[in-house]
């Protein structure tokens, strides 16, 4: 049994990563999301693998593996944090050098591994954000990719083809909530983007294919 803070997305965001407890209190509103294939209990409703549900005044139950983003809603001026944080994060192109991300105002935390997963914070502040279609991820291993809202309001689009005309499904996206994942038994994925709605804070988490 262990709990750990994860400081990747700190000062703004206090996070904990939970391993093998029975149960886990929570009083002020935050984001829990199940990272284990078994799910976790909530007042006898289960959450399942790659889930997320906001959760307060309530202990949750049965965790194999999850995080839980506290207090998520603590900052009440976003303006103020959104500031901060680009004088804290790296704009992503800057990370990636990625050409589809050159120009696009999304900024960075740093990721952290912990086990076979790597999570990290976006910023994302041009609406349309326009981070551009893409199949395929940086890096050099296949892995099992979602995101989760934060702040603000964003959605997970889907595309036949690297055409904007050819959108075939739209995940709205509002604080607390994970889309479906987009990958097959491979980690093959469709095209596909995050876009905005609103100046928008999200997560993404990358789970090694296998492990």
């Amino acid at each position: 049994m262990s709990l750990r803070a994860l400081d990747f997305a700190e000062p703004f965001f206090p996070v904990k990563y939970i391993l093998n407890e029975s149960t886990f209190d929570i009083t002020k509103k935050s984001i829990v999301f199940n990272l284990a294939q078994k799910p976790l209990t909530i007042r006898h409703q289960a959450l399942g693998f790659f889930k997320s549900t906001v959760v307060t005044n309530l202990a949750i139950e049965d965790i194999e593996r999850c995080l839980v983003i506290e207090d998520f809603e603590r900052n009440n001026d976003h303006e103020v944090l959104f500031a901060l944080i680009k004088k804290t994060w790296t704009l992503v192109y800057e990370a990636t050098k990625v050409e589809r991300h050159r120009g696009v105002m999304l900024w960075r935390s740093p990721k952290q591994k912990i086990g076979n997963t790597e999570v990290n914070m976006c910023f994302a502040e041009g609406i349309p954000l326009n981070v551009g279609l893409h199949k395929t991820h940086w890096g050099d291993k296949p892995f099992r990719e979602v995101h989760t809202q934060i702040l603000g309001y964003g959605r997970m689009q889907q595309y036949r083809e690297q055409d904007l005309s050819t959108l075939y499904r739209e995940d709205p996206l509002a604080p607390g909530c994970t889309h479906e994942p987009m990958y097959d038994e491979e980690c093959v994925y469709p095209w596909h983007q995050y876009e905005t709605t609103t100046k928008a804070i999200y997560m993404a988490t990358e789970m090694q294919l296998g492990e």
